[in-house]
């Protein structure tokens, strides 16, 4: 029996607190995202414990991949790369052109051949320029996957 199970999901209300503690600008109070498609998580199956999640929203049919987070004692084991790519998988069979997203850690999604754009080309408005953190420790890009 597989020790690791990635599943799909709805429930992404339960995911925030990951999300919050894996550093990613998302407060419990923000609403769900707008055009959520699905969720998946990644479930530790004998500790029955989430140990990674990710989502799949679609806007004005533009395809954004959200909130990659795995928790820490889980982080380099591939985990994040399975989440990445059920997400790719998924918009693929949707039939997308293409993937965005805003990388906090943009060196992780080129493995995936996530290309940095300028973020005047993006679909949507990114906030990042906003955030206190953007340039004092991080560097977020806009990014794009083509299919």
């Amino acid at each position: 029996m597989e020790r690791y199970l990635l599943r799909k999901t709805m429930d992404y209300e339960s995911m925030v607190d990951l999300f919050v503690r894996s550093g990613l600008e998302i407060s419990p109070e923000d609403p769900r995202p707008e055009g959520l498609i699905t969720c998946f998580e990644l479930v530790d199956v004998q500790e029955n414990k989430r140990i990674g999640a990710s989502g799949l929203c679609c806007d004005a049919n533009e395809y954004i991949l959200r909130c990659v987070a795995v928790e820490e004692e889980f982080r380099g084991m591939g985990y994040g790369r399975k989440l990445v790519e059920a997400v790719t998988a998924e918009a693929g069979r949707l039939g997308a052109e293409r993937i965005w997203l805003t990388a906090k850690v943009p060196e992780f999604y080129k493995k995936f051949r996530f290309q940095v754009v300028p973020r005047e080309e993006a679909p949507f408005v990114s906030k990042c320029g906003e955030c206190p953190q953007y340039h004092n420790g991080c560097e977020s890009e806009v990014m794009v996957y083509y299919f």
